[in-house]
């Protein structure tokens, strides 16, 4: 059974502390137009929301407080206003969870998901792809393992990410186990029938992961960019992005990172200039235990800027998209401006990767964003999830917001009333100049 909630929650002023590049050139005002909550008594989480041409949004996740299994693939449509229209769960007794959602050009959506084999030797994941209708109808679920599994392969393989083709085609993303015992990046293509039509796999060090949404872009070249992360032993975990053509053939790839550190993509968009800004979170560096990473690169991967953004405790963000100024918004959760257990957190940064605004939207129990869209005219529809008073599991949460921006003006050198000090002693120096000059001309 899905219940709809109306939470309270609360925005809160942007903190003047941060470690930012520099001080925000504009102020911003959150305006709550709708928020709700969705799910029942146990844990209920959104991975990833979609605008539907016919109005309103779909969503994907997982559940646990329906369905048949342990967790279960969860996809939701919600009308314009956040009331439901339909609801699917998908999945067998064991895991399964939702990953990226898509609208397709055909009708309908498409999910890549990750679902739990349990016909193998050992039950382990399988990549799930679901087509549906507008109306929720299944089209198809097709599962796909990598090509180093079989029926007694203990490894498992993670479906993350999903793009449509111009053709109908869809690309998916994500990870297959190796018979080494490692894990490479996964990159495969299916046509509208959901039949495989070629694979690729990529290796760097010893272990490779392509784990969230939204990390694979096709690309305005007919190619595709992943956004990865490469691990190895000895220096732990740095960002990777993979550059292919259209039939998944590498063409380059670069690795963004401290040696010893910790950095994990969330996201990827491809800019302008063909060039691309990967959201990630790294421990590394910054200013707290994590903090937000943007990176911004050109079209051949070689890094043009990056910045941190972030506070003393856990902070990052789950996905950026690119504004049309160039700039980007960013999404996620902070527990260091947080009311309390985390907020969610959204912040405008322009081309440079300076801020422009940021705020908090949350309560005392937990909250944070993983997915969001633009819909323009400063208003944004984001999902997470959040927690209730006295509740020990999440509830799937869908705000809708309008952003009120004013233009600020810094005071010179920090100091206020810099300019107009300097207005005045101005002013003074020249009538002191002007009656010095006409003194020496009296006495000449």
């Amino acid at each position: 059974m899905i219940s709809v909630l109306n939470n309270q929650i609360t925005t809160i002023p942007s903190p003047n502390s941060l470690n930012y590049p520099k001080t925000s050139s504009q102020e911003a005002t959150i305006n709550i137009i709708w928020n709700k909550t969705y799910g029942g008594e146990f844990i209920d989480v959104a991975q990833s929301i979609t605008k539907s041409s016919l109005g309103g949004f779909a969503l994907s996740g997982w559940t646990n407080s329906s369905g048949a299994g342990d967790l279960d693939i969860w996809l939701l449509r919600i009308d314009n206003n956040g009331d439901p229209i339909w609801n699917r769960t998908f999945g067998d007794y064991e895991e399964d969870k939702g990953f990226e959602i898509i609208e397709s050009s055909m009708g309908g959506f498409a999910v890549a998901a990750t679902t739990k084999n349990t016909t193998t030797f050992q039950p382990n994941n399988d990549i799930s792809v679901i087509r549906l209708a507008d109306n929720g109808n299944l089209i198809f679920q097709k599962n796909y393992s990598g090509p180093e599994q079989n029926s007694t392969s203990l490894k498992s393989d993670l479906g993350r990410s999903i793009v449509e083709c111009p053709n109908g085609d869809f690309v998916i993303a994500g990870v297959t186990g190796t018979a080494v015992g490692a894990s490479d990046v996964y990159l495969f293509r299916i046509g509208a029938n959901g039949l495989v039509k070629w694979e690729r796999t990529y290796h760097h060090w010893d272990n490779e992961r392509c784990y969230t949404p939204h990390s694979l872009v096709l690309c305005s070249d007919g190619g595709f960019a992943i956004a990865s992360y490469t691990y190895e032993v000895s220096k732990s975990n740095d960002v990777w992005l993979i550059k292919t053509d259209s039939f998944g053939i590498e063409q380059w790839n670069y690795t963004y990172g401290v040696d010893s550190g910790y950095e994990r993509p969330e996201s990827l968009v491809q800019c302008a200039d063909d060039g691309f800004g990967i959201m990630a979170n790294t421990q590394s560096f910054g200013a707290g235990a994590t903090d937000a990473w943007f990176i911004r690169t050109d079209a051949l991967g070689n890094q043009i800027w990056n910045n941190t953004y972030g506070g003393t405790e856990e902070d990052g963000c789950n996905q950026a998209v690119l504004m049309s100024d160039g700039g980007f918004t960013l999404v996620g959760s902070t527990h260091s401006f947080d009311l309390g257990n985390g907020d969610g957190w959204v912040i405008r940064i322009d081309s440079e990767g300076d801020i422009l605004w940021q705020e908090t939207i949350g309560d005392a129990y937990g909250n944070g964003f993983t997915s969001f869209i633009y819909l323009g005219n400063n208003t944004y529809v984001a999902t997470g999830s959040t927690y209730s008073l006295g509740s020990t599991y999440q509830d799937l949460w869908v705000i809708k917001f309008y952003v009120d921006i004013s233009e600020t003006v810094p005071p010179s050198n920090g100091i206020p009333g810099y300019d107009l000090y300097l207005f005045f002693s101005s002013i003074l120096f020249c009538m002191i100049l002007l009656i010095f000059k006409k003194k020496r001309a009296s006495y000449s």
